[in-house]
């Protein structure tokens, strides 16, 4: 007899990529090529010369032991003096930032410390599911707000005015995962006054932050008046520390005092080697401005391959990784995808994933394939026959 599992966990999905990744690396095992487009894990790795002081040092730098909960002094006030040479952010490094296991373990930190059991957390959709899978099991009630589908995806306004009175917090993925939805600076703005005036905490995760193509870079902290907004990301695409698990989170500092009790129980601490090399990649901002022009350039290849298509619909995104593709009505969006890897060895994400308003699409990335991978993965995707 099986040993009984929790009933919260029961209620949370597996997650969707792992199934598919899981197919990816076993078609690789076996020497097949497959392009995967299913995962936002960049074609490139860290930088080079930030790679060779980080090894000059490995022996040195003391990487066995312990940071500080919130990461070393030393690099969130890199990261900080960053935030202020390229962002115009003033934040304080000892109190207003930590260094976190990745966006996903700020996003709990965030989430746990401005929602309590019950509340209610509004999302747009279609959504990040891992975000709601942290909505779930912490006992938080998921209120998910369709976005306007068209050319591109937009803020549905009037729904958002609606839902956000008595809610404790609402999430905002800006440039957008799955969508790819870049907010101008009047819509954030706009979004921030709404969760201002109704005391709603606003969860902005700008993991994309730097690949946004719309020239639209506003955040509310560069006027350091918004005690509401809590901001995480991740240098996982920006730097390619994936496999370093390193992100951030900065917000007020009575947040953040909450913050690291979540921190500290569930991780500690961050990686003490990731914190040091990401001191080492910091040095070379133009170095990310490169990647983000590749990741565009790969976009607009997309774009056009997508023009040939014979059913994918190609919706717009402003930045990110990541375009959501209508299919034709009736197809079911999991059968496409195995289809696509089963006779294409492309791995796409069903819409199904990001919940109902996702339903009917593909998302696909732009973003983890060189130019040439991506050109015959394009090639191909687009000469797919999709008809009920």
């Amino acid at each position: 007899m099986e040993f009984r599992t929790s009933e919260r966990m029961a209620g949370v999905h597996m997650p969707p990529i792992h199934p598919i990744m899981n197919r990816v690396r076993e078609m690789r095992a076996r020497g097949e090529t497959v392009y995967s487009m299913a995962q936002a894990v960049p074609w490139y790795g860290p930088p080079e010369e930030a790679m060779k002081e980080f090894m000059a040092e490995f022996e040195t730098a003391g990487f066995n032991f312990y940071s500080p909960d919130p990461g070393l002094l030393s690099a969130r006030t890199a990261l900080t003096d960053d935030f202020r040479n390229r962002r115009s952010i003033d934040l304080d490094p000892g109190s207003e930032l930590h260094l976190t296991c990745g966006a996903s373990q700020a996003f709990v930190s965030a989430l746990m410390s401005v929602a309590d059991q019950g509340e209610r957390v509004v999302v747009l959709e279609p959504y990040y599911f891992d975000h709601v899978f942290a909505v779930q099991f912490s006992g938080l009630e998921l209120d998910s707000i369709p976005m306007t589908e068209g050319e591109s995806w937009q803020v549905p306004w009037n729904e958002v005015e609606k839902r956000i009175p008595g809610a404790a917090a609402m999430v905002l993925v800006n440039p957008g995962n799955p969508t790819g939805t870049a907010l101008s600076r009047e819509e954030l703005r706009k979004i921030v006054k709404i969760t201002g005036e109704h005391r709603c905490a606003l969860i902005v995760d700008e993991t994309y932050q730097q690949f946004n193509f719309t020239g639209s870079t506003w955040h509310p902290w560069e006027e350091k008046q918004y005690s509401h907004v809590l901001t995480l990301g991740s240098f996982s695409k920006s730097y390619s520390l994936s496999g370093w698990r390193l992100g951030y989170l900065f917000g007020s500092e009575n947040i953040l005092t909450e913050a690291l009790k979540v921190q500290d129980s569930v991780v500690i601490c961050p990686p003490t080697p990731s914190q040091i090399l990401l001191e080492k990649c910091l040095q070379y901002p133009e170095w990310v401005n490169e990647r983000s022009r590749e990741v565009e350039k790969r976009l607009n290849l997309c774009r056009k391959a997508m023009m040939k298509s014979q059913g994918l619909q190609w919706r717009e995104p402003g930045g990110g990784f990541f375009t959501l593709a209508g299919i034709p009505e009736g197809i079911n969006s999991y059968k496409l995808a195995e289809k696509l890897i089963d006779e294409f060895a492309i791995a796409t994400i069903p819409g199904d994933a990001f919940g109902e308003s996702g339903r009917g699409h593909l998302r696909f990335s732009f973003g983890c394939l060189s130019e040439e991978q991506l050109e015959p993965a394009m090639e191909a995707l687009a000469s797919v026959v999709i008809a009920p």
